[in-house]
């Protein structure tokens, strides 16, 4: 049975055991790419520019009605 020269075994396994972290690397980067691809139309598809009077309106209407819940709350506590 030959033996092969010992830089030739180092060479093989550093070469075999590189390919692994290489597919994996190849991987995370199309993985992370299409996550990104998909935040981006999930983004796009959900977003909504308020105009300066319709955010006032809501943030007026969301103060009012949580005021009348604080005040309900207090009547019956006290």
């Amino acid at each position: 049975m030959s033996y092969p020269y010992p830089e030739d075994r180092t060479r093989e396994k550093r070469n075999k055991g590189e390919q692994p972290y290489k597919d994996a690397r190849e991987e995370m980067r199309e993985s992370e790419a299409a996550l990104q691809t998909e935040a981006e139309a999930y983004g796009e598809a959900h977003q909504r520019d308020l105009t300066d009077e319709e955010l006032r309106e809501r943030l007026e209407a969301e103060a009012t009605a949580s005021m009348r819940e604080v005040g309900r709350e207090r009547l019956g506590e006290g």
